[in-house]
C-alpha cells in the first residue's frame, strides 16, 4: 500500500471511527483530499454491464442463489469526480452484497469502501472466498465474520447407486411441484410459484414420485453466469426424510450433470447437518465460504 493510499484510508477510518452517527458533509470534506466521491441510484444496467468483466476477477464460479441476491438487491454506480469507476449492490438490510471497481481505480477501491460504509450507514458486507478483493475489503473495515454457506465443488464418485424413475417435471406438474415444496420448506408461493415454473420451462425439474404422490425433487440449474457448471439442489418430502433418499437423488442429478456435460456445484447452511451428509456422499468436498461481516462500530 502506498503512503499516500494509507493516509487515505487513515483519514475515512478515522471519521467511521469517531462516533456512530457521521454527518455527510464531514465525510464529503475528507473524502476531498483523493477526489469526489459520489453514488447513483437505480444503476441496473451499470451492475449488468459490469458483470463480464468482474467474473474474470473471481476464483471460482459464484454461487448461483447468493448472486440471484446480489442481482435483486439496490444496485449504485460509484463515481470518483464524476467519473464511474465502479458498482456495488445493497439489499433492504442495509448489507453490501456486491463491490467492484475497474482495475485502473483499484487505488482508491478502500477509500470508497469506507465511504459507502458510512455515507449508507451499512451494517455489513456478505463477500464470498471465490471474491478475494470484496472478502479483504470486507474483513479489513468489519469484524465477526460468520459462514452463512459452504460452497463444494464435486470431487469424487459417489457412494451408492444413483436413482431410478427420477422424470422432468412438466407443465402439468407445475401445480403439484409447487405445493409440494411449500409443504416441505415453508416457502411463500409468491416466490415458489413463478420460481418453478422457469425450472420447469428450462427442464431443470425432476420429480421422484411413488404413484400420484411426489416424495422428492431435485433441481439441476445450468449456470448462466459461467457456462460449463451447473447448480443443484434437492428438497425430500417430510415423511421420506432419513431413509437414504436425499443421498440417491443427489447422486442422480450428479449423473445428470455428467450426461450434460456439466461440472456439478451445489451449497449449503453450516449448520444443515442432514445436507451436509447428503453432499459428502455424493462425493462433493467444501471449496469455498459466503461469509456475513459485520460493519457496525462497537457490535
Amino acid at each position: 500500500m502506498s503512503a499516500d493510499l494509507a493516509r487515505r484510508r487513515l483519514c475515512l477510518s478515522s471519521i467511521a471511527r469517531s462516533e456512530k452517527s457521521v454527518d455527510r458533509d464531514t465525510i464529503e470534506e475528507s473524502v476531498l483530499k483523493i477526489g469526489v466521491f459520489e453514488i447513483q441510484a437505480h444503476a441496473a444496467e451499470v451492475y449488468h454491464g459490469l458483470q463480464a468483466a468482474y467474473r474474470q476477477t473471481l476464483v471460482a464460479p459464484q454461487d448461483d442463489m447468493w448472486a440471484a441476491f446480489s442481482d435483486a438487491a439496490n444496485h449504485y454506480a460509484l463515481l470518483v469526480d464524476g467519473e464511474s469507476v465502479g458498482c456495488c449492490s445493497i439489499n433492504e438490510d442495509r448489507e453490501i452484497l456486491f463491490f467492484h471497481v475497474h482495475a485502473q481505480f483499484e487505488n482508491v477501491a478502500v477509500a470508497l469502501f469506507d465511504y459507502l460504509i458510512n455515507r449508507l450507514k451499512l451494517v455489513a458486507a456478505v463477500p464470498s472466498t471465490v471474491d478475494p478483493s470484496f472478502l479483504s475489503l470486507s474483513l479489513d473495515a468489519g469484524h465477526g465474520a460468520v459462514s452463512k454457506a459452504i460452497m463444494f465443488q464435486h470431487i469424487l464418485e459417489p457412494e451408492g447407486t444413483a436413482l431410478s424413475g427420477l422424470r422432468h417435471a412438466l407443465e402439468a406438474d407445475h401445480a403439484a411441484a409447487t405445493a409440494f415444496v411449500e409443504a416441505a420448506t415453508g416457502m411463500p408461493m409468491a416466490f415458489l410459484d413463478p420460481y418453478l415454473a422457469e425450472r420447469i420451462k428450462k427442464g431443470q425439474l425432476f420429480l421422484h414420485e411413488e404413484g400420484d404422490e411426489i416424495l422428492a425433487s431435485g433441481e439441476c440449474r445450468s449456470d448462466e453466469r459461467q457456462s460449463g457448471y451447473a447448480h443443484l439442489g434437492i428438497i425430500v418430502g417430510r415423511s421420506e426424510r432419513g431413509k437414504g433418499l436425499g443421498s440417491l437423488l443427489m447422486h442422480t442429478l450428479v449423473v445428470e450433470c455428467r450426461r450434460q456435460n456439466l461440472k456439478p456445484l451445489c451449497s449449503t447452511e453450516p449448520e444443515n447437518i442432514a445436507a451436509l451428509s447428503v453432499i459428502h456422499k455424493a462425493g462433493f468436498r467444501a471449496r469455498h465460504r459466503v461469509f456475513r461481516v459485520s460493519l457496525e462500530q462497537g457490535a
